[in-house]
């Protein structure tokens, strides 16, 4: 009883798997008939060649009507051949999965299979030889993905069928007898061969998707670790790591094509405030806030990035001093004109301190210099009452007594 239940469960996945790819396999049939269809069609060539234009010279009955019969075949394999692979490719190229598609893989095993019975039975009249039943059938079972119910029909029937015509053909009863076995046989042979074949490419079939997706969500992943790599997890803005490196390549661009960059540090007012009193996750809130309010009041070209904790930088290429003033400005009355919504205090305002300077592309100061300058009016702006704009110089950057925090 556990051992049906068992065997029930795996047929019914087997089922389940064969409707997952079945489209697939139809497409792959049509290939291999296509391809399988191309490759018979010099065997046929070459046979017809051989049998049918000496029928009329042989003197032998028996021997003329073999050669006719059996040339007659292979000549009707081949329009049979060139018409399969004409479907075959009409089918792929229209529409695999429709009617012609599911039906042409069935309708080739079919005419396979009679071609290597018919071989079989005119063989019979001359030699005890199946070895046209042998390559056909196995042929079908291995070229082919079949499903096992279609595959049962085609065998089974290609047994009866050489079981009942092989006394037509062959009247040795010891052979009769020989023959009939292999009828029976060689059929159930392929049939075990096919359903192997079928089972094995539906699994092929699955753990390619299977790898395919997995492969697909690990890059998905790969790219998700470069851009967290890159930027800052909680506001979405570039790193101090990724900044510092644009930084310093826009100030050689600058360098080589003489203009100006500019610099603005800013740096959020009491933020310690609004996480003692309204708790970390508002302060996280409040930094997603300011970031989205930086980034919305600057130029495309322009970039922000989060250095750390409450501090934001902005880098202005192509941007003198006085336009960066304004830029500024923007920047200050955006974030204090702009509160934070919060479902339980109400709008919650904030304000933001900011440092400027400005990079002439002759004064040959590098991120290090910049940002002591920078640095230095920010903390002028935080000391000179906050919610304000203060200029940097850049020699104000060169004290060997205040070096820069910005690490690459």
């Amino acid at each position: 009883m556990v051992l049906l239940t068992e065997l029930r469960g795996r047929l019914s996945a087997a089922v389940a798997d064969d409707m997952r790819v079945r489209d697939q396999v139809v497409c792959e049939n049509l290939r291999r008939i296509r391809l399988g269809a191309l490759l018979v069609l010099p065997i046929f060539i070459v046979a017809a060649v051989l049998l049918l234009p000496g029928t009329w010279q042989a003197h032998d009955g028996a021997v003329v009507s073999w050669k006719l019969a059996v040339g007659l075949t292979h000549l009707a394999s081949l329009c049979c051949a060139l018409v399969i692979a004409v479907l075959a490719h009409r089918a792929l190229h229209r529409n695999p999965a429709g009617r012609l598609g599911r039906v042409l893989p069935v309708a080739a095993a079919v005419v396979t299979l009679l071609i290597g019975l018919a071989l079989t039975l005119f063989y019979q009249w001359v030699m005890p030889k199946t070895s046209p039943m042998v390559v056909t059938a196995l042929g079908v079972a291995m070229l082919l993905y079949l499903r096992p119910s279609v595959s049962a029909v085609l065998f089974v029937g290609l047994a009866v069928l050489g079981f009942v015509a092989l006394p037509f053909t062959q009247h040795d009863p010891v052979l009769l007898a020989s023959g009939r076995i292999s009828a029976l046989v060689i059929p159930l042979v392929a049939l075990m061969f096919s359903i192997l074949s079928w089972r094995k490419n539906t699994v092929t079939i699955l753990l390619s998707r299977s790898l395919a997706q997995a492969n697909a969500t690990l890059a998905a992943k790969q790219v998700e670790l470069e851009r967290l790599a890159w930027h800052d997890g909680l506001t979405g803005l570039c790193n101090r790591t990724e900044f510092m490196r644009r930084a310093n390549q826009e100030l050689l661009r600058a360098l080589r094509h003489q203009h100006p960059t500019s610099f603005l540090l800013l740096d959020l007012d009491h933020f310690k405030r609004v996480n003692d009193h309204y708790g970390h996750p508002t302060g996280d809130a409040v930094l997603r806030h300011a970031a989205d309010l930086l980034t919305q009041s600057v130029r495309s070209t322009d970039l922000v990035a989060r250095l750390g904790g409450e501090e934001f930088i902005v880098l202005l290429p192509q941007t003198g001093l006085d336009a960066a003033l304004q830029c500024a400005e923007k920047l200050r009355f955006a974030v204090q004109n702009q509160p934070l919504s919060t479902e339980v205090d109400g709008p919650l305002f904030i304000t933001v301190s900011l440092g400027v300077v400005d990079v002439p592309h002759d004064s040959g100061a590098d991120m290090t210099a910049t940002y002591a300058a920078i640095d230095r009016a920010l903390y002028r702006a935080k000391e000179g009452g906050r919610n304000r704009v203060e200029v940097g110089m850049l020699q104000d950057g060169f004290s060997p007594t205040e070096p820069a925090r910005l690490a690459a």
